[in-house]
């Protein structure tokens, strides 16, 4: 399986990347006697309006639909602290346990392989999909997608000559998501130069701020994030400088209605309603969920004119754009080489 395919809704729970076999009795719980027992544990705050809330965002979803209860941890990003909070809540007997972000990938692997009857979640990158074991799903997001439709749209904005590009960590899925702006930008028919930048950090939202007062110095009149926490640094120094973003997710303390033309944001809940749904039913484990456009794991906010970049029929362009690569009309290249 290559990252430019992936399943439309009523695939997506079915979606496998090895045969998981029969699952033992232990992991086939009789759940019509109450809900199921989630924790979360996400490496940064819940309220970053971005990576670590769409999570919170989900389990409260579920929880409210009378699904599951759930306890949330937050800042767990050091293996040192999340591998001994994971094995707690594994001897509690909870049924559930998510691990939602990279930095928790290989700690719920080394848990979920003492506690066979419970069940884990990670995510990470593409390579998870080949250590998830018979108690364990693992879950990503199509970096290319995100990128690619964040491009197309900075690609069609008027009068840009320069562009500012602002990522985390220089990992390879980051690199992905970049590599897919680049393609996107060049797709829209611009000639625009792109300037890039890594801050090193998910969440540091100083870094990042400066990270974007460089550029915008450099000549960026918009100025693009990859996403998490940094987009909060990245839309107060775009504010100061009276300039635009794109790629901000939540309400930047007010700044995103302001600043920020359009997003493709994670909605997490229909992975998380597939976890619990394959648990009631025995299905659980060794299931490699991709949240795209096609299963509405990812979703393009309504663009909005900021400066007035915005030409008249973008957002029709934009909502083609989506429908292709959703219906599969259009496929997208592996970003990640």
């Amino acid at each position: 399986m290559t990252l430019s395919r992936y399943p439309n809704r009523r695939q997506f729970g079915a979606l496998i990347l090895a045969a998981a076999g029969a699952l033992p009795a232990g992991l086939r719980p009789a759940l019509a006697a109450g809900k199921l027992k989630v924790a979360l544990l996400t490496p940064s705050l819940t309220n970053d309006g971005s990576f670590n809330q769409a999570a919170a965002d989900a389990v409260k979803k579920l929880a409210a639909d009378g699904l599951i209860t759930v306890e949330i941890r937050e800042k767990m990003a050091d293996p040192a602290a999340s591998e001994p909070t994971i094995r707690q809540y594994a001897s509690k007997g909870y049924d559930l346990i998510i691990g939602h972000g990279i930095e928790l990938s290989e700690p719920i692997l080394k848990v979920a392989a003492d506690f066979p009857k419970v069940h884990f979640a990670a995510s990470g990158g593409p390579d998870l999909a080949g250590k998830l074991t018979a108690n364990v799903d693992g879950w990503t997001y199509d970096f290319g997608q995100q990128g690619y439709l964040d491009g197309f749209v900075a690609g069609k904005l008027k009068g840009l000559a320069t562009i500012g590009m602002v990522g985390g960590p220089q990992l390879p899925f980051i690199q992905a998501s970049h590599n897919g702006f680049r393609a996107g930008v060049k797709d829209a028919g611009s000639s625009a130069k792109l300037i890039e930048t890594y801050t090193g950090s998910f969440d540091d939202a100083q870094k990042a701020a400066e990270a974007t007062r460089g550029l915008i110095e450099e000549g960026a009149k918009l100025v693009w994030t990859s996403g998490d926490g940094i987009g909060n640094g990245v839309a107060a120094a775009a504010a100061n400088a009276g300039q635009a973003t794109l790629g901000v997710t939540g309400d930047a303390g007010g700044l995103a209605k302001k600043v920020n033309v359009a997003s493709v944001v994670l909605d997490m809940y229909p992975t998380f309603k597939a976890y619990v749904d394959d648990i009631a039913a025995g299905a659980f484990g060794k299931k490699f969920f991709v949240s795209g456009l096609g299963n509405k794991g990812l979703v393009l906010t309504k663009v909005n004119d900021v400066n007035g970049l915005v030409p008249a029929d973008l957002q029709k362009e934009v909502d083609v754009l989506v429908a292709q690569i959703a219906s599969g009309a259009k496929t997208l290249p592996n970003f990640f080489q």
